[in-house]
């Protein structure tokens, strides 16, 4: 296990590159089915009428499959990925049943806490698929790290 990172050690500018995630075609239908049941991602002869032609996976699976990169990926080491807040939440493109998608990340703000105990660590994320590496999302994430002094 790797060891935990602080927000002293993050260094703005850091660069990340996660692994990848296919999202199936049963990955997409089984999260759909659960979450998002539209008929663009459950029905495959629905979804020749929609406006993608076929069936796409839902942009929150894909944003879920952004979070498990990246909680993979262990950023700040042992610390978690705590997140904040989101911002500048845009999809791009569908992600379609058997690409897989992975994260190139940076670090785009650091602000100390006026306690101390704790940094905020603002992480530009695009998430892109494998496939022809298009970014499909892209978002600003603000994480809570801990100080070395908490």
């Amino acid at each position: 296990m790797s060891e935990a990172r602080f927000f002293e050690d993050i260094q703005l500018g850091e660069k990340i590159r996660t692994g990848t995630f296919e999202l199936t075609a049963e990955k997409v239908h089984e999260f759909a089915s659960e979450y998002d049941p539209q008929f663009i991602h459950v029905d495959e002869d629905a979804s020749k009428s929609g406006p993608f032609g076929t069936i796409i996976a839902s942009g929150w699976q894909t944003l879920s499959a952004t979070m498990r990169l990246m909680a993979l990926e262990k950023p700040f080491g042992n610390n978690p990925l705590i997140g904040m807040r989101i911002d500048e939440l845009k999809f791009a493109k569908p992600v379609y049943p058997g690409e897989a998608v992975y994260v190139d990340a940076e670090v785009v703000s650091l602000k100390a806490s006026t306690k101390g105990e704790r940094g905020y660590v603002g992480i530009r994320l695009d998430t892109k698929t494998t496939h022809n590496d298009e970014i499909v999302a892209t978002q600003i994430w603000t994480c809570l790290v801990p100080s070395k002094t908490a």
